[in-house]
């Protein structure tokens, strides 16, 4: 087998988690592998069109991110209120996915697309690397850590990681979706068609000062909602295929550009039958919604469909067991930590698993996310980051969110290179090394 190299620092995954972490790591001197299974940067923040982060986004890569697409026009920086809290950073695909291969490049960071972990590499306890396949056959690269940001615990659990899956009761998740968008929509009728309906609404933030011009909505309009009108469009006949009883639409960059969240599909997307059979069931759900909206919906009327997301928004399914396991009574209870690494106030963000409905819960000043849940349990030299932390199926509806898995990479890339500099893993690294430089740059620890 092929030597590709040998690093401080590989990194698993190259959406939102994967782009911080390993920038964070390169910023604070260590060398990195960033390793991605598909040929796109950023994951959902970008092929998946998830653009407006549920939760303040701290200090650190995802907000330099933020604010450096805000400069070529691409990203709206300021703080909004939503009914559960405040957020910031909504921001346009493409542009983000400039900013992250300036940001990667300038920072130094190796990036290897189109390779797929196959097996990680292990000393006793210890990760030592892990094993690639790539068009070129199987590789091997090594490195002093190893940061799971694959989403799915991919690497952790390669390395006999122990993991939790799905809710206690029945062992549902929450389930897969993606983002379409439609073209052409006149967004003062569809804000008029929901201020006359304000029963019919969970959330509306309509740009103050806009009018009849499309341009003053971009990036800023956005709604939830509509379930009656669902629920009356399917008494008259219409054939609604979609297990979700509501829609969640944001206006995109283009004047006209309307991102629309409404397809559902319940299953185990560990599954590769399951997975596929989403992929195709979302592109269906999509048609519908699009159907419903040219029909239902004012200022839909001439809309053009334009595509679906090309990366699937998988919510959930690995949760790894680590050092910690944060709770929801923690989230719900602004819990704060000695080890804490950051500051979240990302709702309890809830598609019900099994069901149609949905909730986000505010959690108010929020709660601390601690270092130990990045340290897998009975596993050295690897940190697990993002989706895949140490929660339990309550808290997971909150750390699933961009913020904080930005939260847990920016932490998890610098104590990845303290690790490399100081030749220690990170479970023996103080956390206090983590916190000081997480202070540095501005982040509110939570502790």
């Amino acid at each position: 087998m092929e030597h590709l190299g040998d690093y401080d620092v590989i990194v698993a995954g190259a959406g939102v988690t994967g782009i911080v972490a390993s920038v964070a790591a390169a910023r604070a001197g260590a060398t990195v592998l960033l390793v991605e299974s598909s040929g796109i940067l950023g994951g959902l923040i970008t092929g998946g069109r998830l653009t407006k982060p549920t939760g303040v986004v701290q200090p650190g890569v995802y907000l330099d991110l933020i604010e450096r697409a805000a400069a070529y026009g691409g990203a709206d920086p300021n703080l909004r209120e939503s009914h559960w809290g405040a957020y910031s950073g909504v921001f346009d695909t493409e542009v983000m996915q400039r900013v992250i291969i300036e940001t990667i490049e300038e920072a130094g960071v190796e990036v290897l697309l189109f390779a797929h972990v196959t097996a990680a590499v292990r000393g006793g306890d210890r990760v030592r690397g892990v094993e690639l396949h790539t068009k070129a056959g199987p590789q091997l690269a090594t490195a002093s850590t190893v940061i799971d940001a694959s989403g799915d615990g991919d690497v952790a659990a390669l390395a006999g990681v122990d993991f939790s899956y799905g809710r206690p009761s029945d062992g549902h998740v929450q389930p897969m979706t993606s983002y379409f968008r439609i073209l052409n929509v006149q967004f003062a009728e569809l804000a008029k068609d929901c201020l006359e309906h304000p029963e019919d609404i969970r959330e509306l933030v309509i740009p103050e000062g806009a009018g009849q011009d499309n341009a003053d909505y971009v990036l800023k309009f956005y709604m939830a909602g509509f379930e009656q009108r669902i629920a009356d469009a399917r008494r008259e006949g219409f054939e609604w295929i979609i297990p979700k009883s509501h829609l969640h639409m944001k206006a995109g960059l283009l004047p006209g550009e309307l991102n629309v969240n409404a397809t559902r599909v319940q299953g185990n997307a560990l599954d590769p039958r399951t997975r596929t059979s989403a992929a195709l069931e979302v592109r269906k759900q999509a048609y519908c919604a699009f159907d419903f909206l040219k029909r239902y919906v004012r200022g839909a009327e001439s809309a053009i469909f334009l595509d679906v997301a090309p990366v699937l928004g998988v919510r959930e399914t690995r949760r790894m067991v680590g050092d910690y396991v944060l709770t929801e009574e923690d989230v719900r209870s602004q819990a704060r930590f000695d080890d804490a690494i950051g500051l979240s106030n990302a709702p309890l963000d809830i598609h019900e698993p099994g069901g149609e409905g949905g909730a986000m819960i505010t959690v108010n000043d929020g709660y601390g996310v601690p270092y130990r849940c990045l340290l897998p349990r009975g596993v050295e030299g690897l940190l697990i980051a993002g989706r895949c932390l140490s929660v339990d199926s309550g808290a997971f509806a909150s750390t699933r969110n961009t913020p904080v898995c930005a939260i847990t990479a920016q932490a998890a890339g610098i104590a990845a290179a303290e690790c490399a500099s100081r030749q220690v893993t990170p479970r023996e690294l103080p956390v206090d090394a983590v916190q000081r430089q997480l202070t540095a740059i501005g982040v509110s620890l939570g502790n």
